[in-house]
């Protein structure tokens, strides 16, 4: 009886033991599980937030270049009606100088052969007095093209002056803008992860209980059993 029972008790160790280690392989398996799939969607929620963010640059970088088409056809458009009335101004233009150097032509011919008529010192004095309203004309002429250019170029520097101060301001809001959009999204990462450990922890737990109440809806009717065949043995 005594070998019996010790050899009872070592098959019931034996397999209590098997019991143990399969149990704590389940349990590894399970936790494991999680603990990937954890791990897995992260990965995947990553991925699904660079693809997302991906589309959405797409997205507008597609609108943008149909804002720009939209533009480069407005602008060719533009140009070629300026173009056009370009070509029409010059010619107009051309054709008045030809008919002014003409008849500018012809009384210069008149007038030098109404000079070698003349005396030739009064003609010299008549040159030099036509000469000198020449010159006091191109020096007006020169003061006015001088003026234009200066109102010219500081109606440009202020224009410059103005678009380099907006673009400075815009600079400096489009980079709060990126530290805020940076932030945030870190935020959004964070939170993600945060509630991704929380859940995942409770998981665990949540997992623990089922398994335990498996156990146990498992373990108590055959406990019930276990009693009632116990019981029979010791009324015999």
């Amino acid at each position: 009886m005594v070998s019996e029972l010790e050899q009872l008790k070592a098959q019931h160790e034996k397999l209590r033991l098997e019991k143990r280690a399969i149990d704590r392989e389940t349990e590894d398996t399970r936790t494991k599980t999680i603990d990937d799939k954890r791990v897995a969607e992260a990965e995947i929620e990553k991925l699904q937030h660079d693809v997302d963010s991906m589309k959405e640059e797409c997205a507008e970088l597609t609108q943008k270049n149909k804002n720009l088409e939209c533009q480069i056809g407005s602008l060719k458009a533009e140009h070629g009606e300026k173009k056009k009335q370009q070509e029409v101004d010059y010619d107009n233009q051309r054709r008045s100088k030809q008919k002014l150097q003409f008849q500018e032509a012809k009384l210069c011919t008149k007038k030098v052969n109404i000079e070698k008529k003349c005396d030739p010192i009064e003609v010299h004095k008549l040159q030099i007095e036509e000469l000198k309203k020449e010159v006091e004309f191109n020096k007006s002429e020169r003061e006015e093209v001088k003026k234009i250019y200066d109102t010219e170029m500081n109606k440009l520097d202020n224009i410059r002056s103005k678009l380099e101060f907006q673009k400075k301001t815009a600079e400096n809001k489009l980079q709060a803008a990126k530290e805020t959009f940076l932030k945030l999204n870190a935020n959004v990462i964070h939170e993600k992860e945060n509630n991704r450990k929380e859940l995942y922890e409770k998981d665990l737990l949540l997992q623990r209980l089922v398994l335990d109440t498996a156990r146990c809806e498992r373990t108590i009717p055959e406990l019930q059993a276990s009693m009632v065949h116990l019981e029979g043995m010791v009324k015999e």
